[in-house]
């Protein structure tokens, strides 16, 4: 269910709000489309504050496990990353749709390389993707009628318990599911 209550604008506000606070820097120089890592300098422990942020702003809980991690625990050991260390050309065809069409991403890329391709707008579609799950009624009373007061944080009118969402993980291993089955990218491996 598409999840109207909380708008692009304020997942793309608070994502930039977020990174600003974590990386000390101001919220309207962040482009959405830059590299956290090379454009803001963020590290792992700045991916892991900004997760607990957008966490605790809109109740949800972010993906753990890194994508490539998902398809090899989904699809097998070596169908995401080869004994190199690096990508294969499925993994790189996932990772474009997921992130977007990024021309330094192909077969052949440093596994560990892929983290410095994430941008803010990733951050904001993931969070999205999450949002977009309200279940249609309240998983405690079974009403459906949801209410926001901040534009973030979702509650059920009827009794005020919050939204309960599925987690990142699950939505992770759900779409690489549905993206194999779609593109018989894995199948071979």
């Amino acid at each position: 269910m598409s999840n109207s209550l909380i708008t692009d604008s304020r997942i793309e506000e608070e994502v930039r709000k977020t990174l600003a606070a974590t990386l000390r820097v101001e919220a309207d120089e962040i482009d959405l489309n830059a590299s956290i890592v090379k454009a803001l300098g963020a590290t792992s422990i700045d991916f892991l504050d900004a997760n607990f942020r957008l966490e605790a702003t809109f109740g949800i809980q972010l993906a753990t496990q890194l994508l490539l991690d998902h398809v090899e625990e989904e699809l097998g050991e070596g169908t995401a990353i080869d004994e190199d260390d690096k990508i294969t050309e499925a993994a790189a065809a996932l990772l474009r749709s997921y992130l977007g069409d990024i021309p330094k991403l192909v077969a052949g890329l440093d596994a560990h390389k892929v983290p410095t391709l994430v941008t803010p707008m990733v951050l904001v579609r993931s969070v999205r993707a999450i949002t977009d799950e309200l279940p249609a009624e309240c998983t405690h009373c079974s009403a459906s009628d949801w209410k926001t007061s901040d534009g973030a944080q979702v509650a059920c009118g009827a009794c005020g318990k919050p939204a309960e969402y599925p987690d990142g993980d699950t939505l992770t291993q759900r779409w690489i599911q549905e993206f194999e089955r779609e593109h018989h990218l894995f199948a071979g491996a």
